[in-house]
């Protein structure tokens, strides 16, 4: 399920691109792909293709330290065991908030949301306030947390 490779042409998608479909779909007022570095974004759009693999009551989307941004990966890979996804995710890099880092898991991200397709009628805001500060979630600017 993960058979993205590094020469899939997911990996050439720009920042804009990436972006603007995370905003769109997502609903968020992202400006920085570094601003996923939280994994709740992450969390979501994995929930949006498999709904209720991911328990949304758990992401945390006020993360503002490490070992929150950690507890969101783990949420992510559990839910991508739990699917049969087989993808590695370098959680100490990406927690780094390092754009190309990012960058690319967004990449691979966006790819396999174009595979799989996102469920239709998903309620990303009703998924999303189940979360730790999700319903105000939007992101304001800032570090890596929303407001």
């Amino acid at each position: 399920m993960s058979n993205i490779g590094m020469m899939d042409q997911a990996y050439f998608v720009g920042r804009r691109e990436i972006l603007e479909w995370l905003n769109e779909c997502m609903n968020t007022n992202l400006s920085k792909i570094e601003q996923t570095a939280t994994g709740a974004i992450a969390c979501q759009l994995l929930d949006a293709v498999h709904p209720g693999q991911i328990p949304m009551s758990k992401v945390n989307w006020d993360a503002k330290q490490d070992y929150e941004f950690i507890d969101n990966y783990k949420i992510l890979q559990r839910g991508f065991d739990k699917i049969g996804i087989d993808k590695h995710v370098d959680v100490q890099k990406l927690i780094r908030a390092r754009y190309q880092d990012n960058l690319e898991f967004m990449q691979w991200f966006k790819r396999y949301f174009e595979l799989n397709g996102p469920v239709s009628a998903y309620d990303v805001m009703g998924q999303r306030s189940k979360g730790k500060g999700g319903a105000r979630y939007r992101y304001s600017g800032g570090g890596g947390g929303g407001g």
